[in-house]
């Protein structure tokens, strides 16, 4: 190894890694190496090795006020992070990489979900800002006009019963007519009619619990549609809309655009 007088190179890499916060603590590493591997270590020892890391560009040094902090880079921070728990603290590097793979899936999914949520927010604003009007039918490849009620409310997330097939992503009540929209917001990946048959039980249940005579049923996804969707979609007569109608809809009330994520 380059660097490594004191046999604790790695460890302090990884320690001052995985600290909270931007700035490294000479005492919390000089505590852990204690804790973790039953050695004691100088604070000038300790700070030898950062400056010895420093040249190295894995952390910062400031010699205006002799002190150490992270460098500014997510994925080299991460990948020590992950190194050390290997190489340094000895665990089962399959069932890491598996362990982060799990973080990285569950992520991914309150990701897809932040962005579902955040459509539902611009629909919701749409149907608002519609109200006692009519919009165009295009915006939701309907050939007439859509004329919008005045709402009672419009509620996001409405849970109908127990099970998460009963929560509405999208519920605007008007008295006999009732509003239903379900949002899908994912790259690459278009609604299924699986999909669609889920928003039509919703509307179902809606429907019955609200005992509605007009259902008007809404959905929105990002990337679009497959055939079998829409063909099921024109026959129950739903409402859909893509990314560009979206942004259509908004441009016609004035408001502001989906954001690029």
């Amino acid at each position: 190894e380059r660097i490594n007088e004191y046999g604790i190179t790695k460890w302090i890499l990884y320690l001052s890694a995985i600290q909270e916060g931007e700035k490294i603590e000479l005492s919390q590493i000089q505590k852990a190496l204690l804790e973790k591997d039953y050695q004691t270590v100088s604070i000038a020892q300790i700070r030898e090795v950062l400056i010895k890391l420093s040249r190295g560009d894995l952390l910062e040094y400031l010699e205006l006020g002799n002190w150490f902090r992270k460098v500014k880079d997510p994925i080299l921070l991460e990948f020590l992070r992950i190194w050390g728990r290997i190489e340094v603290e000895g665990h089962n590097g399959s069932e890491v990489r598996d362990e982060l793979r799990s973080q990285y899936e569950k992520l991914q999914r309150q990701i897809r979900d932040l962005k579902g949520y955040l459509a539902e927010v611009y629909m919701a604003q749409i149907l608002q800002n519609a109200q006692r009007q009519q919009i165009p039918g295009h915006y939701f490849h309907q050939e007439h006009d859509i004329e919008v009620p005045d709402f009672s409310y419009v509620r996001l997330r409405e849970r109908l019963g127990a099970g998460a097939e009963t929560e509405i992503d999208l519920h605007a009540a008007a008295g006999i007519q009732q509003w239903v929209a379900e949002s899908k917001w994912r790259s690459e990946r278009k609604a299924s009619p699986t999909e669609v048959q889920q928003l039509l039980d919703k509307a179902q249940l809606v429907k019955l619990d609200r005992n509605a005579e007009i259902m008007r049923v809404w959905f929105f996804s990002f990337d679009g549609f497959s055939k079998k969707a829409i063909d099921l979609m024109l026959e129950h007569g739903i409402y859909w809309s893509t990314q560009e109608d979206l942004n259509g809809l908004l441009d016609h009330f004035k408001l502001r655009r989906l954001p690029a994520l």
